[in-house]
């Protein structure tokens, strides 16, 4: 979380420069929010596959916390750093960009059919937010969601568990940072837009459904297990100016139009700011895996993410109490 706060702070400063020209920064913009809209609608899954692939049902159940991240991949970030004059740090330039993902979870097995119930929810803390904001940092994070897993096979001496699920997220975010300078006003022909008291935002939000089959199968105390997973919803990724929008030369409807005149797209400009991003409605598929270890009744539990597609990867851990 920390260097995901670091790297976007260092983005917004970056930002707060590139974005007089508001024709460049959409471009820039746009072709990272494309990447990032779509990466939303996974890393919403945190919390929802546990190791075990069927926890059995009832008096099974189990509760908890799990941490994680998974990438922006680096290509969609170069037109924004290239134009920006700032060079790509190492890391991000080798993994991407990493969007942090927390859940505190709980399931507890079915009755009748061989099927479990999981929920989950997350909010940052008002302790964090409170030292983020003497930070200068205001940022907010929700997530919600919960999913039904259904087993197929019971898990034997030979056989495995293997089951499917599925599963709605819904998470929101945002990020935002009060400029001390003003970037220089935006200037076209005789007509100018400036922003005062600005701040620098990016925000994020997702509606997802998610399809998964999963096997797992416990060898002593270490329990590995694959995954494939299928998102669909809708993503929305944006970032921009917010404040008092201020226009010379001209009122707010001819300034607009001749900025439209010039093929600008100005749908995003309004008397707060303007706000540029892309919306996702493509589905994602994922691959993901890894182990736990069962420990009486502590289970750590390891995974790892990959997305053929984009090449993204995520990683999350989870620490919980399973009966």
């Amino acid at each position: 979380m920390k260097r995901f706060m670091l790297i976007v702070m260092a983005l917004l400063v970056g930002l707060s420069a590139y974005a007089q020209d508001l024709g460049a920064f959409a471009t820039g913009f746009q072709t990272f929010a494309t990447e990032a809209a779509p990466t939303m609608s996974y890393n919403a899954t945190v919390g929802n596959n546990w190791s075990d692939a069927y926890l059995g049902q009832l008096p099974h159940f189990g509760v908890g916390l799990s941490f994680g991240a998974t990438m922006v991949p680096s290509a969609s970030m170069e037109p924004l750093f290239a134009a920006m004059a700032i060079d790509m740090p190492a890391e991000l330039k080798k993994y991407g960009l990493p969007i942090p993902a927390a859940a505190l979870s709980a399931k507890i097995g079915g009755f009748i059919l061989p099927f479990d119930v999981g929920l989950k929810g997350m909010m940052l803390p008002e302790a964090v937010t409170e030292k983020l904001s003497a930070q200068g940092i205001a940022a907010d994070y929700k997530l919600i969601g919960g999913n039904v897993r259904l087993g197929l096979v019971k898990e034997g001496v030979v056989y495995p568990d293997v089951s499917i699920g599925l599963g709605y997220n819904r998470l929101t975010g945002s990020m935002s940072m009060d400029l001390d300078v003003a970037p220089d006003p935006f200037t076209y022909q005789t007509y100018t837009v400036t922003v005062a008291d600005p701040t620098m935002a990016i925000e994020w939000t997702t509606d997802s459904f998610d399809v998964t089959a999963q096997v797992s199968k416990k060898l002593l105390f270490i329990r590995p297990y694959l995954a494939a997973g299928y998102s669909f919803g809708k993503s929305t990724f944006a970032g921009g100016l917010k404040g008092n929008v201020i226009y010379t030369g001209g009122t707010e409807a001819q300034v607009k139009q001749a900025l439209t005149d010039a093929g600008y797209d100005v749908s995003s400009l309004d008397a707060t700011g303007f706000m540029f991003g892309a919306e996702s409605d493509k589905p994602v598929f994922r691959l993901f895996g890894g182990f736990s270890l069962d420990l009486l009744f502590i289970v750590l539990d390891l995974q790892g993410t990959w997305v053929p597609q984009t090449k993204s990867l995520g990683a999350n851990a989870m620490l919980r109490i399973q009966f």
